[in-house]
């Protein structure tokens, strides 16, 4: 570039700062009427402090967006801070409340309108990250901006999973800093968006949000969240809460001890371990203690019998929504085939019991005993129980039930992820129990026979390993979803990419 033209556009860059600094919208467009393309000058470099950045120190809402409205791109380009222009309005937002010089209430507002106006243009901005990682959403917590930290959360739910350099969640920084108002806040949003699995994230110390109340000394923090985080569980050091305190009990509050103690607080030296049928059916589940003994030992049993009936897709979130939704139908059918069976069986059931008088105008309710006085036999049959009692009407029973487990199965293995799984789950094991107990109700051999304990053992066993199977698969897939932080959606079919990509709805 020749050393003039150089100058020139150096000089208008002076002029378009200038502009943005005053806030001379009229200066803006002359500027651009010179070259039209200065602002694509400023575009081309990755981290500079564009005239959106100062127009937003300065408190130029006009200007803003004059310039968004040129150069929409502006919005996300970051200083060689890192810091976004929502950074910097939160930022002098706050010095200004603080007092840094004169207060202006109508400067602090028009702060305030300039980061509501930025995350209505892009919410994803909430999630941008300066040095140290720190989002707005993290900055909002440690100056304790409860209303700036409210209306991030509900327009990007998502932000609150995010961690600074150090591993801190937003619950974090709140905590270190004392903004309890805060705290208040991401609690709801927590519990509405049932994530408070965060608070027992653990930052580069190996410490989650308990941990960090009682290592800051704040009790009033403490008393919120020991309501949802297990006083007993230990940091990677192996301190539980209470171990956290006594090791610093000469320069924390009494008070937290009393608070800890109360809520069944102990040493780790105290803690139980888990008794060997949990650490049985730890490794069962396929849980791991570390990477190297995970990838070193054989697939659990748990990890096999998804591999072997999950075919290719290691999650079921990978299979498409419409794939799913045939699965299901053909679940359903199967199940509603296989209940309606065992309780209208070939045959039907016995109307009355056996060795009846002649009259039958009066139910005897001791037909065997009357029976064997007369001589006779006592009859077998049983008013309500099957008729027929063959081996092969056994085998019938035996496959039903087998293939009515395995549907269910199917079926509750599909619904993870969905809207309301957990009352679907919860129903459909009431109509499990229901069938269980109605083809035991209704078995055509006496309860004290042989064939009837063997059938009994093999229904508890069929049972038992459609739970087994149905529980690992849904633990495996919830873990899964909230791995390092971030939920999946579910994979959408074909029909939902194509109406997402057609501006419908």
């Amino acid at each position: 570039m020749d050393k003039r033209l150089q100058k020139a556009v150096e000089e208008r860059l002076q002029r378009l700062q200038r502009a943005s600094t005053e806030g001379d919208v009229e200066a803006l467009f002359s500027i651009l009427a010179e070259d039209p393309l200065v602002l694509e000058r400023i575009d081309e470099k990755a981290f500079l402090s564009t005239p959106l950045h100062t127009a937003v120190r300065k408190g130029k809402i006009q200007f803003a967006k004059e310039i968004v409205n040129l150069k929409p791109s502006f919005v996300c380009k970051r200083d060689h801070l890192g810091r976004s222009p929502l950074h910097l309005a939160l930022e002098e937002k706050y010095q200004e409340m603080e007092g840094r010089g004169p207060f202006d209430l109508d400067l602090e507002g028009k702060y305030q309108e300039l980061v509501t106006w930025l995350i209505q243009i892009d919410s994803e901005l909430v999630r941008v990250k300066s040095k140290g990682m720190v989002t707005p959403l993290h900055y909002a917590a440690q100056i304790n901006d409860y209303s700036n930290l409210a209306d991030f959360l509900y327009v990007c739910p998502s932000s609150i999973q995010d961690l600074t350099v150090k591993c801190e969640t937003v619950v974090h920084v709140a905590i270190k800093n004392g903004s309890c108002k805060a705290l208040e806040v991401l609690l709801g949003c927590l519990r509405h968006f049932n994530k408070e699995e965060i608070l027992r994230w653990e930052d580069e110390d190996g410490n989650n949000a308990l941990h960090t109340a009682i290592a800051e000394n704040q009790t009033e923090v403490l008393k919120l969240l020991i309501k949802y985080v297990e006083a007993n569980t230990k940091n990677r050091q192996g301190l539980t809460a209470l171990d956290i305190f006594y090791s610093r009990h000469n320069s924390l509050n009494a008070e937290v001890e009393k608070i800890l103690l109360g809520s069944k607080a102990k040493r780790a030296s105290e803690v139980a371990a888990h008794p060997w049928f949990i650490s049985r059916l730890a490794n069962l589940s396929g849980v791991k203690n570390s990477p190297v003994t995970y990838f070193s030992r054989k697939l659990p049993l748990a990890k096999c019998i998804r591999k072997t009936c999950g075919g290719g897709a290691q999650s079921i979130n990978e299979v498409p929504l419409e794939v799913r939704n045939v699965l299901l139908v053909v679940a359903i059918l199967i199940t509603t085939t296989t209940y309606q069976a065992a309780l209208s069986p070939s045959g039907g059931y016995w109307q009355d019991d056996g060795n009846l008088p002649a009259n039958n105008t009066v139910i005897n309710k001791n037909a065997n005993i009357t029976s064997i006085l007369a001589g006779e036999e006592p009859s077998q049959q049983r008013a309500g129980h099957m008729i027929q009692g063959s081996y092969m009407h056994l085998y019938f029973l035996l496959f039903n039930s087998v293939a009515f487990f395995a549907s269910v199965c199917s079926i509750l293995i599909l619904i993870t992820g969905f809207p309301f799984s957990k009352f679907i789950i919860s129903s459909t094991l009431l109509i499990v129990f229901s069938f269980t107990f109605a083809v035991i109700e209704t078995f055509p051999y006496p309860y004290n026979s042989v064939v009837s304990f063997i059938f009994f053992s093999l229904m508890i066993v069929t049972l038992s390993v459609a739970i087994y199977c149905t529980y690992n698969f849904y633990v495996f897939e919830l873990r899964r979803l909230k791995r390092c932080g971030r939920g999946k959606k579910l994979r959408l079919g074909r029909f939902e990419n194509e109406l997402k990509g057609s501006n419908i709805g």
